[in-house]
């Protein structure tokens, strides 16, 4: 009965901290609103408005060195999103939270009392915080992957329309508009560059940041490329032609060096899996001879 009123207890105490934590998420929505609409360049700034000024503790919040890596993998895993980080910040906290009630209630199923033993609720508490990160970067890692994969059929859609006469921008409208089903995740990309030639930025602007959001082998390179193309007056033509026959070259020799390291690995696997197995089949019917003949001889 005690073990039910300490495990009771403690769910409501993790309530209180979750109804508290969204109290003050909202109070801090609520102060960013006001200080938008006061004219305000951000919270903080100025002279103290009262409660409305109420931020979330720092120390639930992802800061420093942690944040930087946090804000680089999302925009590596293709969240580009202004709250993007607020929402995985509080889906991390969430995820930890939901594992450590679901461990006090497994360790009170087993044992009657939730905190004995309180070693596993750690663990799987301080594992998901630090794991949640180790997923984003895997989300980033399969990306990366995906758009490397596309990066050559953009480059020959955008060959096979400037030869056709077409501009760079129409290119850019055209591959954006008509290609999401060659290049679907290329497509996208291409699409937030118009909206931003369309909100009036600069080229060279827009091909950085266009080349920040895919941050693939030879994104930048295309980039300063196309800049070149449009402020130097270098026909883009037979240089793109020539960048892709490059980029081609780069691919094979990133290939087959792929492959040579699949044939080290392979190497190493043998060596710890087979080996072993080999030397117990081939010497284990000796040593058993001698090991029965010593014991013959012993008797």
């Amino acid at each position: 009965m005690s073990g039910l009123l300490a495990l009771l207890s403690f769910m409501a105490a993790l309530a209180g901290i979750a109804v508290a934590l969204v109290g003050l998420r909202w109070l801090q929505v609520d102060a960013r609103l006001g200080a938008r609409i006061d004219g305000q360049a951000a919270i903080g700034t100025g002279a103290p408005r009262g409660w409305k000024n109420l931020r979330a503790p720092r120390a639930l919040l992802a800061r420093g060195r942690d944040r930087d890596e946090i804000e680089k993998r999302l925009r590596a895993a293709g969240y580009f999103e202004p709250g993007a980080m607020d929402v995985f910040v509080a889906l991390r906290l969430a995820a930890t939270l939901a594992v450590m009630v679901a461990s006090l209630v497994t360790c009170f199923l087993v044992t009657g009392n939730p905190l004995r033993p309180i070693f596993p609720t750690f663990a799987l508490t301080g594992l998901t915080y630090i794991g949640a990160k180790y997923v984003l970067q895997m989300r980033a890692a399969s990306r990366e992957r995906v758009l490397t994969a596309e990066f050559p059929f953009l480059l020959d859609l955008m060959l096979m329309m400037l030869e056709s006469g077409v501009s760079l921008d129409q290119c850019f409208r055209g591959i954006a508009r008509d290609e999401r089903v060659a290049v679907p995740n290329h497509a996208r990309l291409v699409a937030m560059l118009v909206e931003d030639l369309d909100r009036g930025q600069d080229y060279q602007v827009a091909f950085d940041r266009w080349a920040t959001r895919v941050n693939v082998q030879g994104s930048r390179e295309l980039a300063a490329l196309l800049r070149q193309s449009l402020f130097q007056g270098m026909e883009l033509v037979p240089a793109l032609r020539e960048f892709i026959r490059e980029f081609s070259q780069r691919r094979v020799a990133r290939a087959r060096e792929a492959i040579g390291k699949i044939t080290v690995r392979m190497v190493v696997l043998m060596l710890v899996f087979f080996m072993p197995a080999l030397f117990i089949v081939l010497a284990g019917p000796p040593v058993a001879a001698i090991l029965d003949s010593l014991r013959s001889t012993g008797k």
